[in-house]
């Protein structure tokens, strides 16, 4: 391994020295970015039980070039690295008859990586509450429509397809914490649902228009609050932190 590392570096000191025509960044946050991106890629794969040792070993190599700011040689040992955990991704695949198929390891890998476990969740929850809607709609628990917490949880289901999306087009991959306490958020996003029908409909804030009017309203309102569950978590937090 130190002598195929060794090796290694002499081919990076060639390839600058020798090379005026260079494509590796030259900014620090374009480094930084490839690596933060790398560090959750080498997450999602050793939680998938793939074997990351030598591409981890080039990521630290890679992170110790960065924080001395030789970004030529961070930047290579990131590529290398993300080489090795290519080649690790692929031995982690079943091999039949000279081809190679995935396995559930690397399922496994880019569920967690791209967030798919989210995706599936949150389409299911949407098919869920809009079922509810359509059935029971009707139920009414201590004056407050069951509805009210419906359209809620079908906010929040919405907020975490948009959550994932944002990640995928900004990062191309899923943040760690969108993966799996997502579930948890339109079960919170129907409490939120329900007290905010109990807020509209007590006269504390006025409305206008016909009844109809004012229903189409407060559905939207409670979608809204669904949407915004995740900061509402953060907000009460705060708050209670102050306290």
């Amino acid at each position: 391994m130190s002598g195929t590392k060794t090796i290694y570096i002499n081919l990076v000191s060639n390839y600058i020295v020798n090379s005026k025509a260079c494509t590796i960044p030259e900014s620090c946050s374009e480094v930084e970015v490839d690596l933060k991106r790398l560090d959750r890629m080498l997450q999602a794969a050793h939680r998938s039980s793939i074997d990351i040792k030598d591409s981890y070993d080039f990521y630290v190599l890679a992170l110790k070039e960065f924080n001395k700011e030789n970004l030529s040689d961070s930047y290579l040992y990131c590529d290398r690295a993300k080489y090795e955990l290519t080649g690790a991704i692929n031995d982690a695949k079943i091999k039949i008859k000279g081809s190679r198929f995935h396995s559930l390891r690397t399922i496994s890998y880019f569920f967690k990586l791209y967030g798919l476990y989210a995706v599936i969740f949150a389409m299911l929850a949407i098919l869920f509450f809009s079922l509810l809607i359509y059935k029971y709609s009707d139920v009414i628990i201590l004056g407050v429509p069951l509805w009210s917490s419906f359209f809620a949880g079908l906010g929040a289901s919405a907020q975490i397809l948009t959550g994932v999306a944002d990640d995928l087009r900004r990062y191309g991959l899923a943040s760690r914490y969108k993966r799996l306490w997502y579930m948890t958020i339109p079960l919170l996003a129907m409490v939120f649902g329900y007290m905010t029908y109990l807020i509209l409909s007590s006269g504390l804030i006025a409305q206008d228009g016909s009844s109809e009017t004012r229903a189409f309203s407060i559905m939207f309102v409670c979608f809204l609050a669904g949407f915004l569950t995740k900061w509402l978590i953060s907000w009460l937090s705060r708050m209670s932190r102050d306290i």
